[in-house]
């Protein structure tokens, strides 16, 4: 069986560097998602559930607005 390699720095849904601070070896605390608003844990299973990664802070903002919106994701 094959098992992928996850990238730890990618955001597992747009695929692009997540600007984790405690991936790059900083602390959670000066990370950038302390400042914003995540959306419920039901959408973020939805849009990623088999990673463990963190997503980018563009598709956080894209699945918050998705959320205003009442917009459910397809993919």
């Amino acid at each position: 069986m094959h098992n992928p390699v996850i990238e730890q720095s990618l955001c597992p849904l747009c695929h692009r560097s997540n600007s984790c601070a405690v991936e790059s070896g900083g602390t959670i605390e000066n990370c950038w998602c302390n400042g914003v608003g995540f959306p419920p844990k039901e959408v973020l299973q939805d849009a990623m559930p088999s990673s463990n990664s963190c997503i980018c802070e563009s598709c956080i903002e894209k699945l918050n607005q998705e959320v205003t919106l009442g917009i459910k994701r397809l993919d």
